[in-house]
């Protein structure tokens, strides 16, 4: 014990005498950074023979009940520093194992270079990802990004060619922070083809505002490849658990393509008002609760929908004329993942369900307000073996003839995916 009590003793003399060092490289960003994931997924599908979108997807001499599809995935991500500049990349490539054929494609979602000449301005100039808004599973004001899919919202998706620019100036008072950043998308016969068919220059801007502890964006995309349209969002904290968040976009003459009464596909334009209420609840035993409320007004009502799924009717097919009239309305948006007009959207998350430590279990439900069909996807995911994410997903889809979700060309659908990150 005197030993043990004559050491403490004398250990701050050992410090003090102990030469201080403090290594600085090891603080230092690297001058480059890579990472990415492996998946591997398989799925199951029940099909619902009586859909309009089987009769569409399988002939009449071949009506499979079920069948399995398999895929592989890598995603690779870097990052180049330079004094200040960067270089960023994330390419993604996809095997298939489809039930027509088998299917593989690589291809570059981001690439871009990345240049700060002050800490209050930036530049980017390449391909890349904008992610506007503030929804979860839906963004009305994405007016320059590819649509989420609804079912799994934080799927990687690819950019777009574009230059952009970012000035952010700090203030005293209410207004806490300004933010611009205008944009240049162009769109030829070689760049940015699936943005529009329309050859253009596209100008569009974002004005963010920190105000009073409320995130508040103003967005414009002015007339071009696509027609003119402006947004605005918001977020707030209202406590440390409770968030609100919403969208409002507005599109001029938006064209949207609908099957008239003479069994033909029609164009017409019209002014529409998309829009987005949402929520973010983190309950005292830990549940996430995601609500969101959603309006497209260039979305096909419950009438507009229900005279395609009759067209798509297996009845109706043994027309070729109407077959290929109803492939084209799919492809003209009714065979959009949400046609509709107004959803519901709910999910919820808990971590460590019943003490089991690395464990998430929640659901996910998207309902069609207006015919009231729905989806039901109840999920578990597993993190305890390191840099590993185990899923399990079963989707229950629910709805009566001549609803959205009752006419899916699948009623049940069961998928397990296995991430590696490194």
């Amino acid at each position: 014990m005197r030993l043990w009590l004559a050491a403490l003793c004398c250990l701050p003399m050992l410090v003090q005498a102990e030469e201080f060092s403090f290594d600085v490289s090891s603080y230092e960003k690297k001058p480059y950074e890579w990472g990415g994931y492996l998946e591997t997924a398989g799925e199951y599908l029940w099909l619902d023979r009586d859909a309009a979108f089987y009769n569409l997807t399988f002939p009449s001499n071949d009506r499979p009940g079920s069948f399995d599809r398999y895929r592989g995935v890598l995603e690779l991500e870097g990052l180049f520093r330079f004094e200040k500049s960067s270089l960023h990349f994330r390419g993604h490539a996809e095997a298939r194992d489809e039930y027509f054929a088998d299917e593989n494609d690589a291809s570059v979602y981001e690439l871009y270079y990345s240049a700060r000449p002050s800490d209050r301005l930036s530049m980017e100039a390449g391909k890349r990802v904008l992610k506007w808004g503030k929804g979860y599973a839906w963004n009305p004001v994405g007016f320059l990004e590819r649509p989420k899919d609804p079912n799994d919202p934080d799927l990687s998706r690819e950019g777009f060619v574009l230059a952009a620019a970012d000035y952010v100036r700090s203030l005293d008072g209410a207004l806490k922070t300004v933010a611009f950043t205008p944009v240049i998308l162009p769109v030829t016969d070689d760049i940015n083809t699936d943005f529009s068919p329309d050859n253009d220059v596209n100008f569009a801007a974002k004005l963010y505002l920190l105000y009073r502890d409320t995130d508040i964006d103003f967005y414009v995309l002015g007339e071009g490849s696509r027609s003119a349209r402006f947004g605005v969002d918001f977020s707030r904290n209202l406590t440390p658990n409770f968030e609100i968040h919403g969208e409002l976009a507005y599109i001029d003459n938006q064209r949207i393509l609908t099957i008239d009464s003479a069994d033909q596909l029609a164009v017409s334009e019209k002014d529409v008002v998309r829009a987005l209420l949402g929520l973010r609840y983190l309950t005292q035993n830990d549940i996430t609760w995601i609500v969101e409320y959603f309006h497209n007004g260039a979305g096909y009502s419950e009438s507009e929908l229900e005279r395609f799924f009759t067209l798509a009717s297996e009845d109706s097919l043994s027309s070729p004329a109407l077959f290929n009239l109803a492939k084209q309305a799919r492809e003209a948006g009714y065979g959009a993942p949400n046609p509709g007009r107004d959803y519901l959207y709910l999910r919820a998350t808990r971590k460590d369900p019943f003490d089991i430590v690395y464990l998430t279990a929640g659901f996910t439900s998207i309902l069609n307000l207006q015919d009231e069909s729905f989806s039901l996807t109840p999920e578990l995911v597993y993190t305890g073996i390191v840099n590993t994410e185990t899923r399990l997903r079963f989707t229950w889809l629910q709805g009566s003839s001549n609803s959205e979700f009752g006419e899916k060309q699948n009623e049940r659908r069961l998928e397990l995916r296995f991430r590696y990150y490194f």
